[in-house]
Formats: structure tokens, sequence, C-alpha cells
């Protein structure tokens, strides 16, 4: 009796095991369903969210990583205007040389029809603002000499023009194509600056993706930088001739 009271004892201890661990395979099977249900929702969920993601999100997006080198390059134009001011109102007669041939080289312009001043102008600055963003390539050096270049000449010109025909004129001369103009060549400046850093990075052995930099500033060139230009242009050929013309 007390072996086979044993014996039933030890089948029913093996019975409970056996139903044991069983429960433990389903729950593991149930959890690794879940847990792949949940990673394909994620998946899912993640895709799309990429798709849905508009041009709005991604613009403040590119924005917010330009914007630390946005900042450096107004505060260096700013400061180069300042610079090329000061240098006028030192040296007159530099600033009367400077004036003499910038006036020589754009006269030919003037002569021209609007439509082709209106092309010569957004071309022009087409050109020198993708070549800004794209020789910032060598470690951000040229985005920075070009922004410092622009904005001493411009303060020597608005040294002379001041002097000549008074500060209000200048503001007329400047502002109109200039709220435009300016801020798409800072940007385009900006993204040249960020290329070089992205250069600089790889260069010391840093992990970065300077191809993937290359084709998102261009892309980002072409689909806002450019279209604003040429506003600039339409707005300093027919616009800012006009206001002029009533001082």
């Amino acid at each position: 009796m007390g072996r086979e009271e044993d014996y039933g004892m030890w089948s029913e201890r093996e019975v409970v095991q056996i139903e044991t661990l069983d429960e433990r395979m389903e729950n593991r099977r149930y959890v690794g369903e879940k847990k792949d249900s949940y990673t394909a929702k994620t998946e899912t969920n993640t895709f799309q969210v990429g798709r849905n993601s508009s041009k709005k999100d991604d613009f403040i997006g590119y924005m917010t990583m330009l914007w630390p080198y946005l900042v450096i390059i107004i505060v260096v134009f700013f400061g180069s205007l300042l610079m090329g001011y000061a240098s006028a109102a030192s040296f007159p007669h530099m600033a009367d040389n400077l004036m003499k041939e910038f006036s020589s080289r754009f006269a030919p312009l003037l002569t021209l029809s609007p439509i082709y001043i209106l092309i010569t102008i957004f071309l022009n600055n087409t050109f020198v603002s993708l070549v800004s963003l794209v020789l910032g390539i060598a470690v951000g050096i040229f985005p920075i000499l070009f922004i410092a270049s622009n904005g001493y000449f411009v303060g020597m010109i608005s040294y002379l023009v001041g002097q000549q025909k008074g500060f209000v004129f200048i503001l007329l001369a400047l502002l109109p194509h200039g709220v435009v103009e300016l801020p798409t060549v800072f940007l385009s400046a900006s993204i040249g600056l960020r290329l070089g850093h992205h250069v600089f990075l790889s260069l010391i052995g840093r992990p970065t993706e300077v191809r993937e930099e290359i084709k998102n500033g261009l892309k980002f060139y072409f689909s806002l930088i450019m279209p604003f230009l040429f506003i600039a242009a339409i707005i300093e050929t027919f616009i800012t001739p006009r206001i002029l013309s009533f001082i």
C-alpha cells in the first residue's frame, strides 16, 4: 500500500510538472507572438510617420540643424559690414576708388532691358550662393570668406552712398529686396559651413555622413533658396527702382 501511494503521488507530481512546463511554453509562445505583433505595429507606425511627415516638418527640422551655423554667418556679415563702414570713413580715398570700380563694372547692366537685368541678377546671385554652398566642403572656409567680403563691401558702399544721398536712400535701396535676398544668401552660406564642419569631423575620424549632408543641402537650396532668389531679383529689378524714383 505504501508503495502504491508513493507511486500515485509521484505520478501526480509528474503530471503537475508536465502541465506547468506546458503552461510555461504556452506563455512564452504568447509573449513571443505579442512581442512580434508589437514590433510589427511599431515598424508600421514608423513607416507611416516617415511617409506622412510634411514639408513643413522637414523645413523646421533642417532649420533647427542649421541654426548655429546661421548665427555664425550673420555675426560674420554684420561684423564685416561695420568694419567696411569704418574703413570707408577712415580711408575715403580707397572707398572712392572702390566705388568707381563698382560703378564702371555695373554701369553696362543698367543699359539693358528690365528682363535682361532680372535674368542677370538672378543668375549671378544663384551662382555665387551655390558656389558658397558647394565650396563649403573645403572645411567651411569659403562661405566665411564669401560672407565677410560681401559684408565689408556693403559697409563701404553704404558709407559712400550715405554721404552723398543720405541714409534713407540706402535703406530704401537695400531693404525691399534685401529682406528676401540676404536671408537666402545667409542660408546658402550656412549650409556650406555645415558641410565644412561635417567634412572636418570625418577627417578627424568622427562618424558622420558627408554625402547625406550634401544631398540634403542641395535639396534645400533648389527647393527653397533658389525660388526666393528669383523673387528677390524681381523686387530689385522692378520695385526698388520705382521706390527710389520718388526720392
